[in-house]
């Protein structure tokens, strides 16, 4: 499955094309060599009608903001405006996380605002849809803004959305070719596609969001029989929920948000009561069912425990602007890590779904540790990342870091990790999706933002960041979890400076001189590919 995977990377990649987000296939080498050689000739033919098609200008795009409507009552309301300041309340837990935004969507009175990078179109995806147009029937005003990247043939299921005389759907910098030539017309225009909205918010009535790393997928929410990823999520209601709100308008009126009706030349179609009931099924499906296994928790009920597990702090969002690139090359997360107060002077612990420490990040990470900080990282490994590409890069400063005195640890793609995401019985395997950082046990941060150069240079990014000693102690417990050995591999490095890999299985210690999971071929692969100049594209 590894060594197909990179053909996959390699394939997309070295033409130019965006690397697939996920996605383990069955095939052999032969087969992806096939669908190379169709890819590369189709590529070629849809080259010629592609042209440099761009998608349209709308110098007279409508302007709308999250709070210019006032709900007459809100119960999300009343709770944010319960205390002053900012209530947050960690979600870990990928079933929670998932329950948690379909019962915020029942609660809408007024908006409902969602900014994501993925939404698929599986159980999770429906069931959300579902609420998207139930909020919509109430008379709630829903705006939708997704990137366009990872969204090829959804045009029409888009604009079935937008039928709805309460729903809009906006795509973010989306490609203006929507057919065949889409993946050609990306290569042709590559240094303007290449800016991608990575942003997560789920925004309601203007007073409660959802802020992390999660998009929306049954991937995300424990639900995929094959593969799941471990991720972290907040809630945050009051000040920063405005400040989620704000940011979620600077990137729904900008220029790069194109109504999706302007991108097609199909007629609306208004949803029929076939697709109703379509979400309505996924809907139920995805019900988690209450202590005595009956009944599922009501929206009400939802949040009455919400009340009682807010924490009432300082929390605040850092967000990149929408318009990045040789205008605006500096990412606001790097003057965030920059600011004296919020370096680390005791230790950091970080998870990051994608490490590739190169540019200024390496350097200061020794620069830390050097100082006496310590700092312990969580990745994935060859056995549990979705981006064989990524793998490739990062592998070579593995020892850089670990002759730095920086604790690495590799998440296992089995393992007890793997058994506490599956929530559907089917042994699927884990994935690390988590960007979150917490330091000096005082300051938490989560969000979207991961330790590579395509989040540094290429995407925007936004995260929650909470100033408080107790949110943090509660972000830590869920990560030890995922450090522990029988969840994840620590490196280090024998006497002869070579890499070690030490864990646990089932009480037993177990160690490894090469990537676990491994072959030959996928290590020479990993060497090819890093011949490619990639590195910063990733």
């Amino acid at each position: 499955m590894i060594v197909t995977s990179f053909y996959r990377q390699v394939c997309l990649l070295g033409t130019g094309l965006p690397p697939f987000r996920w996605g383990r296939v069955s095939a052999d080498s032969k087969g992806a060599a096939a669908v190379l050689s169709r890819l590369f000739c189709g590529a070629l033919l849809a080259c010629f009608i592609a042209g440099c098609s761009t998608a349209p200008s709308l110098p007279d795009k409508p302007l709308s903001y999250f709070d210019e409507i006032k709900p007459a009552a809100s119960p999300l309301v009343t709770l944010s405006q319960s205390k002053t300041g900012s209530g947050v309340a960690l979600l870990a837990d990928p079933e929670e996380a998932l329950q948690s935004r379909l019962h915020l969507a029942e609660l809408a009175q007024a908006t409902l605002d969602l900014q994501y990078y993925l939404w698929q179109g599986d159980d999770s995806g429906l069931s959300l849809s579902h609420e998207v147009l139930a909020a919509g029937d109430r008379g709630v005003r829903v705006r939708i803004l997704l990137d366009d990247i990872y969204h090829s043939g959804r045009d029409s299921a888009y604009q079935t959305l937008n039928s709805h005389p309460n729903v809009q759907v906006r795509l973010f910098n989306p490609m203006g070719n929507r057919g065949a030539a889409r993946m050609p017309n990306y290569a042709l225009n590559k240094s303007t596609l290449n800016y991608r909205m990575h942003n997560k918010i789920f925004l309601v009535d203007g007073a409660a969001a959802v802020l992390g790393g999660r998009n929306i997928g049954d991937e995300y929410f424990g639900r995929n029989p094959s593969f799941n990823f471990q991720d972290m999520d907040a809630i945050a209601v009051g000040a920063v929920a405005q400040e989620a709100g704000a940011a979620f308008d600077l990137f729904w009126n900008s220029e790069f948000a194109i109504p999706v009706e302007a991108l097609s030349q199909r007629g609306l179609k208004a949803i029929d009561q076939t697709q109703r009931e379509r979400l309505s099924a996924a809907r139920e499906r995805v019900r988690s069912p209450d202590e005595e296994g009956s009944t599922s928790m009501t929206a009400q009920s939802f949040l009455d425990e919400l009340s009682k597990d807010l924490l009432w702090t300082t929390a605040r969002i850092v967000v990149d602007r929408p318009d990045r690139g040789s205008d605006y090359p500096d990412s606001a997360f790097t003057a965030f890590t920059e600011d004296p107060e919020l370096t680390p002077s005791n230790r950091a612990v970080i998870q990051t779904a994608y490490l590739i420490p190169n540019g200024p990040m390496l350097g200061n990470l020794q620069g830390l540790s050097q100082s006496g900080v310590d700092i312990r990282i969580l990745t994935n490994s060859a056995a549990s990342t979705n981006h064989g590409s990524v793998h490739a890069y990062y592998a070579k400063y593995r020892q850089q870091l670990l002759t730095a005195n920086i604790e690495l640890y590799e998440v296992k793609g089995t393992g007890s990790l793997a058994a506490y995401l599956d929530r559907v019985g089917e042994d699927a395997h884990a994935g690390l999706h988590t960007k979150a950082m917490v330091v000096d046990d005082r300051l938490s941060v989560i969000g979207s933002y991961n330790m590579d150069p395509r989040s540094r240079v290429w995407n925007s990014e936004i995260a929650l960041v909470v100033e408080d000693a107790g949110f943090a102690a509660s972000v830590l417990q869920e990560m030890e979890r995922d450090f522990s050995p029988e969840a994840a591999w620590r490196l280090s490095l024998d006497e002869k400076d070579s890499l070690v890999w030490t864990g646990e299985s089932e009480g037993e210690a177990e160690q490894f001189s090469r990537d676990p999971g491994s072959s030959w071929w996928d290590r020479l692969l990993w060497r090819i590919i890093r011949i490619l100049p990639l590195e910063n594209e990733l």
